[in-house]
């Protein structure tokens, strides 16, 4: 499974979800416990978000006494008083078609130019533009300017976590170790634009994160969300000292990030599949030992040759629903490749099972890389084996033993928890009259039907 896990860090999302789901792998395990963040600085010094829950917000930043929002700045290409539709070959001014004689003699060159189908009409050609700017125009073209000091306030310089007003869930707190499904969007202090890659509101899935101390890349996030509801819209303040999430995502370790949390779902880190799933009896040539409902290994006999392709066999049917290509599940599962060295297993590491995005084969290659392809129709609950083959110089074939314990509802398929309104907007304006229907236009005539006759009382 690592070559799984080293092709999909390429993409940024893809890491955070294999990072966040099961941990740092890679790194020291901490036994340091996952405390829960607070506001601690003046939450006027903290940014506003705007937007319904489910959907992605905007942000805006407290500014610095006598400090205005910067606008943007116009490019010094573009000119505000041309229509970019119009034909440049097209005089504005014209009047449409003129019988006024203009003199063709005193520029022969221009009116051949202007003629249409060999009819010199006589109207007065337009000069082309050449390519070249002249002398005057290099000299007023604007040169870059450094960029203007901040107009915002100082980022806090320690963790800051508020759920937003008006959208605090109904749900169960989310508890250390736990995995949670979010949907996630991240800024860089200052910045309005979000960081490329990291808008979960934007795809069809939400992140799936560990809730763990020794969840480098996402500390700040499992802090954020760690002990609010679900169903909750949290705002996260996370400075360069907490956690990695800044350099996960490319940016300068120094960087101050803001992130918008959407809390969806919780699953347990004892989530396990169906001990009563249904055998199949089906023959396989690796060696599958455990329970079904428990962890589970595999070992590969001597005399079993490599898989040349994927393949798929189903151990035990569970009961839930057949997985559909694009969603997400949650799995356990143990690897063994035929060097018969362990290659992953969430049993074993203690950290709980991990997420897994079930889509065709990615590379078209038939490799391991598109090993969870393979889950597309198994109905959740079930114990599978995958055998997936071996690339030269790159990874030995693999035999994986999986157990499929969970799925994770996409954007459009999970209903709003309660108590988040999804059309509550934090900076509605409280004070609006809610009988007034804004249709209305408050200057009409209220004895005026709308329909043009008089009512019945004039």
């Amino acid at each position: 499974m690592r070559s799984v896990v080293k092709a999909w860090a390429l993409a940024l999302v893809a890491a955070l979800t294999l990072a966040g789901c099961s941990g740092d792998p890679d790194g020291e395990s901490s036994t340091a416990p996952l405390t829960k963040a607070g506001v601690t600085v003046d939450e006027a010094d903290l940014p506003t978000l705007t937007g319904a829950y489910g959907e992605a917000p905007t942000i805006a930043y407290p500014l610095l006494p006598g400090k205005s929002s910067p606008t943007p700045t116009p490019d010094p290409t573009v000119d505000p008083t041309v229509d970019p539709t119009a034909d440049p070959t097209v005089d504005p001014n014209a009047e449409g078609d003129s019988d006024t004689e203009g003199d063709t003699s005193s520029d022969e060159s221009a009116t051949d130019e202007s003629a249409t189908d060999g009819d010199a009409s006589g109207e007065e050609a337009e000069t082309t533009p050449t390519d070249e700017a002249s002398p005057a125009d290099e000299e007023v073209s604007p040169s870059p300017s450094p960029s203007p000091e901040s107009p915002y306030v100082s980022p806090p310089t320690s963790l800051q976590a508020q759920v937003q007003p008006g959208m605090e869930g109904d749900g169960d707190p989310v508890k250390a170790d736990n995995l949670v499904a979010v949907d996630l969007i991240a800024w860089q202090w200052g910045e309005t634009e979000p960081v490329a890659g990291v808008d979960t509101f934007a795809g069809g899935q939400p992140l799936v994160i560990a809730v763990r101390s020794d969840n480098t890349s996402l500390l700040g996030v499992a802090q954020a969300v760690v002990g609010q509801k679900v169903g909750s819209r949290v705002m996260g303040v996370i400075p360069p000292s907490v956690g990695a999430l800044a350099s996960t995502l490319g940016l300068d370790e120094g960087t101050t990030l803001v992130v918008s949390v959407d809390i969806r779902e919780q699953f347990s880190k004892d989530l396990e599949a169906q001990k009563d799933a249904k055998p199949t009896g089906a023959e396989t040539g690796p060696k599958i030992s455990g329970a079904l409902g428990g962890p589970a290994t595999v070992s590969i006999p001597a005399d079993v040759p490599e898989p040349t392709e994927l393949s798929t066999t189903v151990i035990a049917t569970g009961t839930g629903p057949e997985i559909e290509d694009g969603q997400q599940v949650l799995v356990h599962y143990s690897a063994t490749d035929w060097a018969g060295r362990t290659d992953g297993d969430t049993w074993a590491d203690g950290r709980g099972p991990t997420a897994v995005s079930v889509t065709g084969d990615p590379y078209g290659d038939g490799s391991m890389l598109g090993a969870f392809s393979q889950l597309v129709g198994v109905p959740i609950g079930s114990r599978v084996l995958i055998l997936a083959p071996g690339k030269a110089d790159s990874y030995l074939a693999e035999a994986i033993v999986l157990d499929i314990v969970g799925l994770v509802q996409g954007n459009d398929e999970a209903e709003d928890p309660e108590g988040a309104d999804p059309s509550a907007d934090p900076s509605a304006d409280p004070s609006a009259d809610p009988s007034t229907d804004p249709s209305t236009d408050p200057s009409a005539d209220p004895t005026t039907d709308p329909s043009g006759e008089p009512s019945p009382e004039q």
